[in-house]
């Protein structure tokens, strides 16, 4: 095959005296030249340094001044023809006219002045880099070998040879012949001994200590190569490898580590068999991990230290570096490097050095072993109650504390002692200089997160934001950007609590940032996710917000956190009544998320206020009063009375909700989100009793309270009302609108045509003008000696029903959907005892609901 940029390049040969390709065997020099002397159409000698005379000189002589001679295999060329060609290019004087046209091809350096030419322009010199394969020179030598090979053999080739040419012909003609692209050809030894024995053998001996010392890092610093292998010149022999360019490439320099190196893929092969087989090399290897495990632990690089202590087979080292460094490991989600180390100790060493037993739980935990993680906890405790004082004893009993919090979530500890024995050894650690004196910056972040989110869920929601503002300090010390992005997420879930979807959004998306290079446990990857969909409801962004409900419905979260579990729900059903599925949406939540432990009162908030949500939608005012119950015992008192005040518009007189609303605002704790519905509600009430100044000051105190966070979802059944809409217009066009004001209108009128599109919902009232108030209609009858009562809803549909209305006219009417008055239906039908249209409404003239 041809290699063109290469002929290029030995086209200059014709036009300076010396040329020369110095690669090690196997490159590809002799078949390089070849090609490239069989292709030229200028005059070439070849001679072979195997059949030279002692004396050089006359062979060198050109036949003519065009005439260019190649000498294959320079390193054999006898001492005295060596010396001779040597004073015969020292002889050359910078800008004299020469015939001489020489290309030499050697498997290392000569005593040649190749390097006063190059200065000069006389010389240039192509080495092993230069000659290596690129990927479509390597498919095609592959291919001239092994016509049938697969673009997956060609690839898999190329990755095992780096572009050496010998190795990509052995590997192709063994595909050829077995058809088997997984054949090992390329690392058995004699294959290995042939391609790289003469190679590495030359080296001197430091050089081969150096890189058997080496050989198991991906990349290799300068400064990494002298911890390794303890010698202080290791970056500059690895510099001189490099130049050749084929077992050693050097990449880019850093100020404070020095030059990067990679090894040939067979080069790290040869050596794993050399360490395999010599005794020397692999106690060399072994004393080389013991190094690199203190080096690794030195700067802060657990997980590098923990892999060397375990490479390095000394129990003594994995135990001490789980000890120090288990937790920080575990937190950025390493658990199969922290489970090989607990496997590699012997099968009792736990029982002898017990401190680990709550690093063992930890890890347990994040397994899915629950048993062993709870009865490793408890025999730590145990220990723990019987030790001393000292950094082994502060590591156990943070890792204890780890457990406990966490167990507290699910009732299998008591909280609020998890949580006041937790500030207790935080205590202790502020009140040090440094902190990593007693647990570490690793284990003290996670174990705020944990108290942070054990605070949660026991409503010590201003404690538990605070200690996550202590996390993001402490993990970002430690920068340990899992832990990091786990307080930002913890927090997401807070502030959106609190009704600060906007910095709630800005948090979540922090959180995956900061883990996005590194990875994040699944739990608070699905924390962030549900929060931004979230609030991207909150900003009417429906399209977002499916987004990430879909995300989250694919992630694999543990279904025992209820923080997961009822931001989920709540994502859910959301998304289900902006598609109208209400009926849908009753039956998903009708029972709380699955859990075993406690649910805050934030939660329960949450899912009542949803559930309320829902039954105004239907028009269930039972329902209703149910969930006003809810708020009322789960310590909601602010949103309970919110609720009680705009479901008193039902009894029909708006002054009286209006006052009732007024006074509702005014509690201290109100959650933003239903204050901005409630007010949203209030603005339209005051319209329609045609108190236009004070709906106008109305709608400026609204557009105040939503505009900092986006909250425009509780403006959403606002939006749906002819009059609310016409005065955000109206302010929109004045000269003192609000900054807010146009994006309100923009997006309150795209999810008016999307609701319109759906078929729509209930307004918010009564879509007529609000009557004086009139006797409430009976919903409360006698069939066969049994008391029966309509909800509100229901009533309605019996009216239309009684008007021949059809389902589809129903639900046009009622702004529902045509399964939801079916359901109405079949709840009539049951109550009047009756099973079709006529008898029901003959059953209920009878009784006088008609």
């Amino acid at each position: 095959m041809t290699r063109e940029r290469l002929h290029r390049a030995l086209d200059r040969g014709f036009r300076q005296p010396l040329t020369m390709l110095v690669a090690p065997a196997g490159t590809g020099k002799t078949v390089l030249l070849a090609d490239w002397a069989a292709r030229s159409e200028r005059p070439i000698r070849w001679i072979s340094a195997t059949g030279v005379p002692a004396a050089l000189d006359e062979l060198l002589l050109p036949a003519d001044d065009s005439e260019l001679v190649i000498i294959d295999d320079a390193h054999l060329l006898p001492a005295g023809a060596l010396e001779q060609l040597s004073g015969l290019l020292a002889a050359l004087l910078p800008g004299a006219a020469s015939h001489l046209r020489l290309v030499i091809a050697s498997r290392y350096d000569l005593p040649l002045p190749v390097v006063d030419l190059e200065v000069h322009g006389m010389a240039s010199i192509l080495r092993a880099r230069d000659l290596l394969f690129r990927d479509a020179e390597a498919a095609a030598l592959v291919r001239a070998h092994a016509a049938g090979a697969s673009q997956a053999e060609v690839d898999l080739l190329q990755e095992k040879a780096a572009g050496w040419a010998a190795a990509l012909v052995l590997g192709a003609r063994a595909i050829g012949g077995s058809g088997d692209a997984q054949t090992p050809v390329l690392t058995e030894r004699p294959v290995l001994d042939l391609l790289l024995g003469e190679s590495f053998n030359m080296l001197d001996e430091r050089t081969q200590d150096v890189l058997v010392c080496t050989f198991g890092e991906p990349d290799v610093t300068s400064r990494l190569a002298t911890v390794l292998s303890g010698d202080k010149d290791a970056g500059a022999l690895l510099a001189d490898l490099a130049a050749s360019g084929l077992l050693v490439t050097a990449y880019g320099e850093e100020p404070d580590t020095g030059t990067t190196y990679r090894y040939h893929p067979l080069l790290v092969e040869l050596l794993r068999r050399l360490v395999a087989v010599g005794s020397d090399d692999a106690q060399r290897v072994l004393a080389a991990h013991r190094r690199a495990a203190v080096y690794f632990e030195h700067h802060g690089d657990a997980n590098r230290a923990l892999g060397h202590a375990l490479a390095a087979a000394e129990p003594a080292l994995i135990a001490r570096t789980l000890l120090d460094h288990g937790p920080a490991i575990l937190a950025a989600g390493d658990l199969d490097l922290v489970a090989a180390a607990f496997d590699a100790l012997p099968d009792d060493y736990v029982d002898t050095y017990a401190h680990l037993l709550g690093v063992r739980g930890i890890l347990r935990r994040l397994t899915g072993d629950l048993t062993g993680a709870v009865m490793d906890g408890s025999r730590a405790s145990v220990l723990l109650s019987a030790a001393g004082s000292g950094p082994e004893e502060s590591a156990l009993e943070a890792d204890v504390l780890l457990l406990r919090l966490w167990q507290s979530r699910f009732g299998w500890d008591d909280v609020d002692d998890a949580i006041e024995a937790a500030k207790g050894l935080l205590d202790r650690a502020w009140g040090q200089s440094d902190r990593r004196a007693i647990i570490g910056l690793e284990r003290l972040a996670w174990l705020l997160v944990e108290l942070a989110e054990a605070e949660m869920l026991a409503n010590r929601v201003d404690d538990a934001l605070s200690h996550l503002d202590d996390v993001l300090v402490t993990a970002r010390m430690a920068h340990h950007s899992q832990l990091v992005a786990a307080g930002l997420a913890d927090r997401a879930v807070l502030e959106l609590t609190r009704g600060q979807a906007g910095s709630a959004a800005r948090s979540a998306q922090s959180a995956l940032d900061a883990a996005a290079r590194h990875g994040l446990s699944d739990e608070y990857v699905v924390r962030a996710q549900l929060v931004l969909g979230l609030a991207a409801f909150n900003r009417l962004d429906l399209d977002e917000a499916r987004h990430w409900h879909d995300a989250t419905t694919a992630a694999d979260a543990s279904s025992t956190d209820i923080l997961v579990a009822a931001l989920r729900e709540t994502l859910r059903t959301i998304t289900v009544i902006e598609d109208g599925e209400l009926d849908e949406a009753r039956l998903q939540l009708a029972s709380d998320p699955p859990n075993s432990g406690p649910m805050p009162s934030f939660l329960v908030r949450d899912l009542a206020l949803l559930r309320l949500w829902v039954a105004v939608l239907v028009g269930d005012r039972a329902a209703v009063a149910a969930q006003i119950g809810v708020l009322e015992t789960s310590g909601n008192a602010a949103e309970a009375a919110l609720a009680k005040a705009v479901d008193s518009i039902g009894e029909g007189d708006v002054r009286s909700t209006l006052d009732a609303v007024d006074a509702a605002l005014a509690l201290p704790g109100v959650h933003p989100g239903l204050a901005a519905s409630v007010k949203a509600f209030r603005t339209i009430l005051l319209l329609r009793i045609e108190d236009d100044a004070a709906a106008e000051r109305a709608l400026a105190d609204l557009l105040n309270d939503v505009a900092p966070q986006h909250l425009l979802h509780p403006l959403a059944m606002a939006g749906l009302e002819p009059r609310f809409m016409d005065l955000l217009q109206r302010h929109t066009g004045t000269p003192s609108a609000h900054p807010f004001a146009s994006t309100a209108l923009d997006k309150l009128s795209r999810y008016q045509a999307h609701r319109r599109a759906r078929g729509g919902f209930v307004p918010v009232i009564p879509a007529a003008d609000v009557a004086p108030a009139q006797p409430p209609r009976p919903l409360d009858a006698v069939v066969n000696g049994a008391t029966i009562r309509f909800t509100a809803r229901e009533a309605e549909v019996l009216d239309e029903l009684a008007l021949g209305s059809s389902y589809a006219e129903i639900a046009q009417s009622l702004f529902i959907t045509e399964n939801t008055v079916k359901t109405h239906l079949l709840s009539l039908y049951r109550k009047l005892g009756v099973d079709k249209r006529s008898a029901a409404l003959r059953t209920a003239r009878s009784i006088g609901l008609l």
